[in-house]
Parts: structure tokens; sequence; C-alpha cells
């Protein structure tokens, strides 16, 4: 099945989308103003226009909870962390501990796993959050641009971290 991008800005940082014309694949973060991500399709599908239409929600009301289809894959560990991600509501925070205390894990694996997070945004990572209720880490690259996007997303969500 062929897959196409949608690369959609967000007001501090860029999500570039991969999916096909039933489900998400992958999702990344960019920077708009020095990364070069792959090119979108002149035309979106039925299915490219829905998930912009379910972006362009969640940036004018927080609380917006997606619906897209995508299918999860990952080790057992990293399964658990995500499916813990999926039920953590806009505004609500969990700590890494917390988290592995959960699903019966531990604090560093916990973040490895959000580490790896296929879908950022989709999968909110961004909601799991440093003991001393700091920002933690969040995805990979530049660790300044990345702290960028979790704190937006979080404040984006009514949650003040320092």
């Amino acid at each position: 099945m062929q897959t196409s991008f949608i690369n959609f800005e967000f007001p501090t940082f860029g999500l570039s989308i991969e999916h096909n014309d039933r489900e998400l694949i992958l999702a990344r973060f960019y920077n708009p103003e020095t990364d070069v991500v792959p090119t979108m399709p002149d035309r979106l599908s039925g299915f490219a226009d829905e998930v912009v239409r379910q972006l362009k929600s969640y940036v004018k009301d927080s609380k917006f909870k997606f619906d897209l289809p995508y299918t999860l894959s990952g080790t057992e560990h990293q399964l658990k962390v995500w499916h813990l991600m999926e039920n953590l509501k806009s505004g609500e925070c969990v700590t890494y501990g917390q988290a592995a205390h959960e699903i019966k894990s531990a604090p560093r694996a916990v973040g490895g796993a959000c580490g790896k997070n296929p879908l950022p945004v989709i999968v909110p990572c961004h909601r799991i959050i440093a003991a001393n209720n700091a920002l933690g880490g969040f995805n990979s690259g530049n660790i300044f641009f990345s702290l960028g996007i979790k704190k937006w997303l979080l404040e984006h969500e009514g949650v003040f971290i320092t």
C-alpha cells in the first residue's frame, strides 16, 4: 500500500505524518525554519483531509481527542507505555515513576519507550514528566528544540511546568 506525508505546522514546530489511505504510520517533529521534510501530494486524500482537520481541531481546542486509526508496533514494554499514554487526558500528566509503577517497570525504561513513540501528539508522550514536575526528556534530536515542543504542548493543554 502506498504511503503519503502530511506536514502540519503548529505555532512553533512542525509535525510530519506518514500515512496510507487507512491509518497513520509514523510522525516526526521538524523545525519549519531549518529542516527538509517529505513532499506532500498536491491533493490530499479523504483520510489526509481528516488528519489535517483533527490536527487543526487540537490546535483550536486542547481538549480535542484524536480518533484517527493507527496500529502501534513495538516491544511488549513499549506497547504498555504507549497504551498508558493513550489513556491520559488533555492536561493530565503522570511522572515517569508513576507510569513505571502503573505498568510494573522502571522510570528510565518508561522514558526509553516514550522516546520511541511512533506517533507523538496523537499518542501523547508529552504528558509524562519528570518526578520534580520538570519537563524531563522528550523525543530525540536537538534537546532544546524538543523540550520547547513538549513545553508548548503542555502549556497548550493548561499545564505549566518549569
